[in-house]
């Protein structure tokens, strides 16, 4: 019998197959030599796995963990580190074939939510620190990991022309994450700001219907 989606991630990426590789990163790729893990307002007990949101003010699940552990597993095989490049990659162009429902799903919840309201995108940065970059109407560089900024960037809309938000990379990228963990960090943190503007902000997004979770799939 095969295994279902959720229950493949549990066998595969279950906290005691991954511990030893995620406990080789304190002190090496940018991650300071402590007991936890912090990036991106989350933090990661080496000892136990546990994972605790500063955002959601919450521990995640089990299940929410499984994709986490195989994010920081491919970024734990990096055995050298290297400097950001300066030049940008989109998501395509790193993953010109991978299928990702959830990254399309919450790019349109992303335009939704910040693609009609000026300034909003910096707001809800401000949660997880922020450089302003000259894209688009408004962008935001952030550093989802230590070593891997991703720049968020939207065109407002107005009047009939739709609001439209893009993924770009350091193209130093590739050097840290492969295909798949670059498309679900992409997709995470899209939903992170829309989290962070809904907690910080008390933005109303009823309706609006995005994932949080890092996986491209259920």
């Amino acid at each position: 019998m095969s295994l279902g989606v959720s229950a493949w991630w549990k066998e595969v990426w279950s906290w005691d197959r991954v511990k030893q590789a995620i406990s080789t990163l304190p002190g090496r790729l940018g991650f300071e030599k402590d007991r936890e893990l912090r990036f991106f307002r989350l933090r990661v007990d080496v000892e136990s796995g546990e994972v605790y949101d500063e955002i959601l003010a919450r521990f995640l699940s089990e299940r929410e963990r499984y994709g986490l552990y195989f994010i920081l597993y491919r970024y734990s095989q990096t055995d050298k580190e290297i400097e950001e490049i300066g030049e940008y990659v989109t998501l395509s162009q790193i993953c010109p074939a991978l299928h990702c429902p959830m990254v399309k799903q919450n790019m349109n919840a992303f335009e939704k939510v910040f693609g009609y309201k000026q300034g909003l995108l910096y707001k809800a940065a401000e949660a997880f620190g922020y450089e302003k970059i000259d894209i688009g109407d408004e962008a935001v560089k952030i550093y989802i990991l230590p070593k891997v900024p991703i720049v968020i960037s939207v065109w407002l809309g107005e009047e009939e022309i739709p609001p439209s938000v893009s993924i770009l990379y350091d193209k130093s990228v590739t050097h840290y994450l492969d295909c798949e963990a670059s498309s679900i960090m992409a997709g995470v943190t899209l939903t992170r700001l829309i989290i962070s503007s809904v907690k910080n902000l008390n933005v109303y997004v009823q309706g609006v219907e995005y994932s949080y979770r890092y996986q491209c799939s259920e």
